[in-house]
């Protein structure tokens, strides 16, 4: 009979654990998706920083050619 009752034991532990597996494995889903958007959202303004940075630098250069054409 105790080995009947260490058998349900284990049992249930077994089926807890693998409903914290699932629970975990849907937070990490649910966290890779968060660093998926941050990571797109880094690349855009990295886009838009590169592009900001030649800009100015062209305008920079365009100033000074005007400038000493005077």
């Amino acid at each position: 009979m105790r080995s009947l009752t260490d058998a349900l034991v284990a049992l249930r532990s077994a089926l807890k654990l693998a409903e914290d597996v699932r629970s975990v494995g849907a937070s990490l889903k649910s966290v890779s998706r968060e660093l998926r958007d941050h990571e797109r959202r880094l690349t855009r303004l990295e886009a838009k920083w590169e592009t900001a940075i030649e800009i100015a630098s062209i305008r920079a250069s365009s100033t000074r050619h005007f400038q000493n054409r005077d």
